[in-house]
Parts: C-alpha cells; structure tokens; sequence
C-alpha cells in the first residue's frame, strides 16, 4: 500500500557535498498507522549518488536486523533515479517500528541542485511497489501497403537510460511509464527489410511528459510510400589463401552516373540502399596483382527493378592469370641492433599503375642479422616498400628499409637492407603490462565506485593547492592533495575483484606556462623556489607514506604540462640562461630545517650538471623525483603545437617558422608538418633539451650515483570534448580521420625518443546516433547541448559499431554545428566528418602497441573521462573500459595480465 511520510532534508554548508533527506512518521493514506511485513519500498530522484552505508533505519521501540538494496538509473545531468528497498532478515517483520529512515546522497557536482529540489519525487509503499507511474498511450496508424511486415523502431529515452515500445500497425498500445519528462525517438523511415520500399514515420510530438495517474497521448503517422532498389555484394574469395587479407577496392556506378567507391576483404559485404527503382548498374572491382599473379574479376551488370539483388564476387568471377615478367633476384638483408625471434612482412607496391599496382608480399623475414634470398622474382618496376612496427617481450621494434622506394631493373639482381632498431619498452613500471587506461579524478565520493566499474589501472589529479605549482607560498601540508589521491587510488584497488594496484598520477607543476609569458616564468627565481619546494613535498609524502612491499610504485607524476611545447615555439636552447641552483637550494634547505615535515632526503649536495641554463633546469626537476622519491614513475609532458600550431592536425600545414633540432642544433626553417615530422621535430627537442639523459652526481659519504632522467612521455592534444565550443571553438573537433593522425604522430614521437608515450586528458566522449537525445544546438554552457559533451575521442578509441563507416548515422545536430574560428576544419562537422573515409567498427587502441603507447589517460578537469561528475555522466564509457579489461592488449600475449 502507498504510504504518506514526513520528509525533511538538511542541506548544511558544512556537508556542501553530501546532503541527507530523512523520512520519518509512515502511515496509511487515510493516516492510519502502518504495519510493514516483507518491505519498504522508496522511490525518488537525487543529485548523486547512494550507496548502502549512505543508508540508516530506526526503530522503536523494538530495533530490528534489515537490509537495503539499491537500483538506480542515471537520467542525466548529474540526477539519478533510486528505488531503495529495506528488507527484514527472513522470518522477521517489521511491525509498526519503523520510525526514520536517513539516507545520505553524495552529490555528483557543484553545480547540480540541492536535494530537497526533488520534494515531490519522493513516494514510498508497504509491502508494494509505490504508484509513481502514468501512463503512455501510442495511437499507430496502418502501415502502407507492402510495408506491414517493416519494424517501427520507437523508443523512449531519459537521461542514459532507453527502452523500445513495442508497437502494432493500426491499434493503439498503452505503456505504464514512471512519472518525468521523456524523448521519443524513432527510426526517420519505415522500410521494407530488402529496403526496396520506404514511408517517412511522422511523431506527434517528440517529447513527452508523463504525469502520475494521468494518460499522455502519442500519435504515429506515416507518408508516401517511395520505391527504390537495393544490392548486397559479398566478396568470397577464400579459397585464395593469399588473398584473405587482401582489401579490394571496388566501386558501383549508375548508368550515367560517377562511381560510389568502396572497399571490401573477404567474407565482408557492401549494402547498397536506395539505389533508383529502374535502370543499369555495374559493380566492379579493382584487378590486383600479387606475387606475379594478375587477379582479374568480371563486371557484374544488373539491371535495377525496383527489387533486391545479391551478388557475389567469387572464384566463378575470378580469372587468374601468369604475370611472370619477372626476372630479377632479391635478396634481403636484415641489419639488427638485437635479434629477436621474431618474424615480420614486408610488402612492395608499384603504384605507378594506380587502379591495379604490381605487388608482392614477403612473409616470415627473421627479425636476425643475415642475408635471406627471395624465391619469388621481381618485373621490372620503382616499388614503395611499407612494413609495420612489431612488438617482442615488451619491446617495440621498427623496421627501416634502404633504399624506398626499391627501383628493379630486368634481369638484374636487386637488394633491400632492413634495419631492425630496438624503440620503446613498453613495460613502464607502476603499470600493468597490457595496455591500459586510466581517467582524470573528481576527487568526490562517487569517484570510487566510478572507477571500480571502469577497472581502470590508474588516476590523475593535480598537486598542489592552485594545480599549477603555488609558486607564491610553501604550500601547507595539509593541502597538498597527494595523500587523499593516493588513498582513492588505494581505495579503488581494494574495491576491485581482482585487487589489482591502481597508480595513482600527479601532474605537477614546478613552472606553469599554461598561461604564457614564457621568458617571464623562467626568469621569475622566487616562483621557482616555491614551486620546487611544494613539488618535493609531493614527492616525500608519496614516497616516505605509501612506499611499501604491496605497493612497489607509490604513485605516478607528469610534470610540467604546456613547458616543452612553449620552448620549443620560442626557440629556446638548451645554454638559456634560467637561476636554477640558487632556488633549488632554498627548497631543499627549507625541507632540511622544517620543525613538523623535514624531509631527510633533501640533505644532499646539488651536482654539477645542474647548471643556471634551461637543460640545467631540466635536469633538476628529473634529480628531485629520483632522490626524493626513487620508487615513483615520472614523465614529461608535450603538445602539438609544439611544432607553431596545431592546425596540421587537419591536414600537412606550411609554416614560416619552425625550429629544426634535427643535427644536434636549432634552426627556424619555413617546413610543411604532417605527424610523422611533428613528432620527430618535438622528439629530437625533448632530446636536445635532456629530458631522458642521466644526471651524475656524488653522495655525502662519496659514492658516485647516477639519477635516470625521464620513464616516459606523456602527450597533450588540448582538453575538451570535441562538441563544446570549448573544444570546437578552439580548433579541437576531430573526425576519425584527425584522431589517426594524432596517434600517428604518437608513434613518430615514441620512434625517435625510444621511449614510451602516454596520451593524456584524452576526451572519453562518444558520437551521439541518430537514436541519442540530443538537445537543440547552443553554445550557452548553461544550456543542455554543452552539458551533453558528445565527442568522437571515445567513438574512436573504443569503436562504435552502431555508426561503422557512415556519417550519416551521426546525429544531425552534431553534423550541423558551424565551424567559424578555424577554416581548417571546415564549415561545419558535416564537412569535416565527410571529406576523408573512416571506419568505427573495430576498436582503434588495438595498433596502440606498436605505436609505442602504454597506457592512455582519459578526460580532464571540464572534460569527459570515467567519473560521472565530469562531462558525459552517462556509463558509456564505463562498460567499455570495464569489458576491455576481460582481453586487454597483452605487450607479451602467451603471459597473463600481471603487473610490472
């Protein structure tokens, strides 16, 4: 039965984050007193999150042994929807003593409403499900003629959560629904299975609003039938072994029309819809010639009737024919740096015949010093040569090849030398030994069970009180946020099954650029000092605290984000002069004599490698992290303006200056960057600066020592979910195209530095279908397109099926967003999403390996990541993050899933 309650809330500054709504004086509707047998059931909406021990009972006079159960749905903006349920143990009741219940809610934002905002939700019952429910009643009309077989596809959507309503053709359906506010979605078109007849479906309206005990009317219409034709072409060509992974690229073209390209492997199949209902069309698909064979497939004519065709691209389409004008040798010698047992492919390609090149295919070269004669001879030719990276026990292997392209003469011997140099160790210590992710931290209750759900293997947070290094005042321990991030990262390791460690990251700062005025910053010795001091007391608290057997690797740090990036665009060398002895001096001597935390490490001599230059500076900041904290894991951090700018993200970008460090100097040259030169560039200065390189110094008893400069390196491409205008309007919209060149330049970087790269503040935010509720298009913050933080970062990372190969399927207010700041991107997400081919099928973190890259840190202070008080609150992200870890990428895939 409904029961009425007393409800009151205390929403008190000193709980700013955490509220309490406490009912209590049950009855009967008629104000009756209650007795409670099997349950009590609540219903209502609150701002965060609610866990069992955020849940007391009392009872009087007889107390009573009870047990709560939670089920909760996120309906967006930070607001959950709860049904709580206390139970008795078994054979017990509750009687008439239950005289309170509290409940405790930590509240998922600053900015979300305070509790007592959600009076009217609250609803509670005996032994019952409370009445929070009206209803929905559908009206659908007769579906056209030849489409009463056709699938709706209606469904209603509040916040993340979204379910189908079920319909019949010309009758009315009524669905019991909990009061709120709802979208309706349904499929744009009603269609023939075979797609060959479809009407436009038509709401009544788009959103609903259902209130309790009352009936909300939904009409659906439907238009015109239109007819069309529709051909599926299936490639099935494996009975060729070598062909199976061959992609062949094939295209259709209407009688007088241009040709719509595509490209299949075999097994795969191509969907054509709304083909017209009568005319000619050809299928064809590229011939291809491998390894002195010419692959030949037949034209496929059809004759369009408004109907279905399929057709097959098989052996019976397929002529083979000998295409031996080959008579020149190969031999191939292989030069390693270290052998490996390791066997790779290198592929030769004459694209001088564009539609069908020359092409052969060498399998199982031996990653080992030695000279390996080809049985298969080459034709006359100028072939590129591509092979890819391999990864062997942990360690990236790249494969450079001399001459590219490979010019072939007739009848005259030909030679590859192949170079096999050692890159990246991606065993990084503090992190597992597959690939792994890790999200940007709330610092709020709900972060534990955010993360516990993501299984993530690590989280970041800034040190220090400002984030940016508080270089006007020795920070106060207290609030200095090490201790509590390292205890979260504790906390969520003890909350996983497998009880995996998870690395806590600090990204500190000892000299913020992130605001400009570079040359001041180095010059500034006071803001130098301070900063230095609050960075060695993060080191000390994480290494002298929570350094121990369980924990080998107490924690992480980044340092200085925007520093490498700002050099680099000033010219800065290495001999710059930047005071770095004098300050660092008063930092350690302030440790040395502070009455309540002295810090016994930092009674050590500062070496001589330590110079008053930018290098020296540097070099410091490496020396600190490995004497203060010798067990933690540190890396540097860049940007890709690095290079002038980021725009060559959207395509190979001239500039007037840019500074060449290539040759062990710093030239300005006027270069056209694409990825692969942008990360060699900021490689070759992140070298020239010494960011990697060894620091000898002596102890006070003599011994000589050397301090190891950076583990790894992380990579910045700016913060923000792509579809706010804090990331758009700044240049930061990608498509999957842009995001493969970003991870390309991933690679070039790790390539040159030899060391491996951590993507970091990575938007997790996904593409919005055309299914998704999708507010109205505004760039007001305030407003629910800009809360929404859609995205294609985590579309990309992860993959999104639902959307594969067509931007079509992309919501159309995502598509619509104007581009007005950054021509390069184009005039809007259409254009952008439509003038490269991109497919989101499959994850992309699968080739991250061989890029180098070890681990990817996702979101950031205003961006979509794991915790649902910061961007996209939905799980989206979440499940995936959480099923990934069920078969992650393995560096050594016959090991198991240990951590270094």
């Amino acid at each position: 039965m409904d029961l009425k309650f007393e409800l009151n809330f205390i929403d008190d500054e000193v709980s700013a984050w955490y509220h309490k709504a406490e009912l209590t004086e049950f009855k009967t509707e008629s104000g009756g007193s209650v007795d409670i047998n099997n349950k009590l059931v609540m219903r209502f909406l609150a701002p965060g999150r609610i866990e069992k021990g955020d849940i007391t009972a009392t009872f009087m006079p007889t107390w009573h042994e009870w047990f709560p159960s939670i089920e909760v749905d996120d309906i967006g903006d930070g607001v959950f929807e709860y049904k709580i349920t206390l139970t008795p143990k078994t054979g017990d009741t509750f009687e008439h003593s239950l005289s309170k219940v509290h409940i405790g809610v930590n509240k998922s934002s600053e900015k979300a409403p305070v509790w007592s905002a959600f009076r009217d939700s609250f609803v509670a019952a005996a032994d019952a499900e409370p009445s929070v429910e009206g209803e929905l009643v559908v009206t659908c009309a007769f579906a056209p003629s030849g489409l009463e077989d056709a699938e709706m596809g209606l469904r209603w959507l509040r916040g993340s959560k979204s379910e189908p309503l079920s319909l019949t053709f010309g009758e009315s359906k009524s669905f019991p629904l909990p009061a709120g506010t709802y979208q309706i979605h349904a499929e744009s078109e009603l269609k023939a299975k075979n797609g060959t007849l479809r009407s436009k479906v038509m709401l009544s309206d788009k959103e609903i609003t259902v209130k309790k005990g009352q009936s909300t009317k939904l009409d659906i219409k439907f238009g015109s039938i239109e007819r069309s034709s529709t051909v599926d072409v299936l490639l099935d060509i494996g009975e060729y072994p070598e062909l199976r992974d061959e992609e062949i690229k094939m295209y259709f073209k209407e009688e007088k029309g241009s040709p719509n390209y595509f490209s299949l492997h075999s097994g795969d199949v191509q969907h054509i819809e709304n083909l017209p209902p009568k005319g000619a069309l050809i299928i064809h698909a590229n011939d291809i010639r491998l390894n002195n064979k010419h692959y030949k497939f037949k034209d496929i004519p059809i004759n369009l009737a408004n109907d279905y065709h399929k057709v097959i691209f098989d052996k019976k389409i397929l002529h083979v024919e000998d295409d031996s004008k080959a008579d020149a040798s190969l031999n191939i010698t292989v030069l390693t740096e270290k052998s490996v047992n390791k066997f790779f492919t290198l592929n030769l390609i004459d694209e001088h015949n564009s539609e069908a090149p020359r092409q052969y295919r060498f399998s199982n070269v031996p990653a080992k010093n030695g000279d390996y004669k080809q049985t298969i001879q080459l034709a006359e030719g100028s072939y590129r040569v591509k092979s890819g990276s391999f990864v062997y026990e942990g360690v990236v292997y790249h494969i450079d090849v001399s001459p590219n392209p490979l010019r072939v003469a007739s009848n005259a011997p030909a030679r590859l030398e192949i170079t096999v140099v050692e890159g990246a160790n991606l065993f990084v210590k503090g992190f597992p030994k597959f690939l792994s992710f890790g999200g940007c931290a709330d610092m709020v209750p709900s972060d534990v069970e955010d993360f516990v759900e993501a299984r993530i293997s690590s989280l970041f947070k800034y040190a220090g009180n400002d984030g940016a290094g508080d270089e006007n005042v020795f920070l106060e321990r207290e609030k200095e946020p090490t201790s509590r991030a390292i205890k979260l990262a504790q906390g969520v390791s003890a909350k996983l099954k497998d009880s995996t460690p998870v690395l806590p990251v600090m990204v500190s700062y000892t000299c913020n650029f992130s605001g400009g005025d570079a040359v001041g910053k180095l010059g500034n010795e006071s803001a130098h000092k301070f900063s230095f001091a609050n960075f060695i007391q993060a080191l000390s608290m994480a290494e002298d605290e929570y350094h121990e057997k369980d924990h080998p690797v107490p924690a992480g740090f980044i340092v200085n984000p925007d520093f490498l990036g700002e050099c680099q665009k000033h010219g800065f060398l290495p001999e710059q002069e930047v005071k770095v002895r004098k300050p660092l001096e008063e930092a350690l001597s302030y440790h040395k004599g502070h009455p309540t935390h002295k810090v016994s490490k930092a009674d050590i001599e500062i070496p001589d490698d330590i110079t008053d230059t930018l290098k020296g500076y540097i070099k410091a900041v490496n020396w600190l992290a490995r004497i203060i904290a010798p067990h933690v894991v540190i890396g540097w951090q860049v940007n890709l303006w690095g290079v002038a700018s980021s725009s060559w993200i959207y395509g190979d970008t001239e500039y007037a200056e840019v500074y060449d460090p290539r040759g062990g100097g710093l030239k300005k040259l006027k270069m056209t960057i694409n990825p692969q030169l942008a990360g060699e560039l900021i490689a070759k200065y992140a070298l020239y600066l010494g960011v990697f390189e060894d620091i000898k110094f002596t102890r006070k008893n003599g011994s000589p020592e050397v301090a190891e400069g950076a583990d790894f390196m992380a990579v910045d491409r700016y913060e923000a979910d792509d579809f706010t205008d804090r990331g758009y309007g700044n240049g930061y919209c990608y498509s999957p195209y842009e995001w493969d060149r970003l991870f390309e330049f991933c690679a070039s970087l790790s390539r040159h530095l030899r060391k491996p790269v951590m993507p970091w503040q990575i938007p997790a935010s996904h593409l919005a279908t055309k299914m998704d509720n999708v507010a109205r298009f505004s760039k007001d913050p305030s407003e629910p397109f800009e809360k929404q933080h859609w995205g294609s970062g985590g579309s990309y990372l992860m993959g999104h099926p639902e959307i594969g190969a067509d931007a079509n399927k992309i919501h159309d207010t995502l598509l619509a967003v104007k581009f007005t700041a950054h021509p390069e991107m184009g005039e809007d997400a259409k254009a952008l999403f439509s003038r490269h081919k991109w497919d989101l099928s499959k994850p992309k973190y699968l080739d991250f390996p061989t890029y180098g890259i070890f681990h990817v840190q996702l979101g950031g202070g205003m961006t979509t990541g794991v915790v649902s008080t910061i961007g996209d609150p939905s799980d989206w992200m979440r499940k995936r993050l959480h099923d990934y870890r069920d078969m992650p990428v393995m560096f050594e895939p016959d090991k198991p899933a240990n951590f270094s």
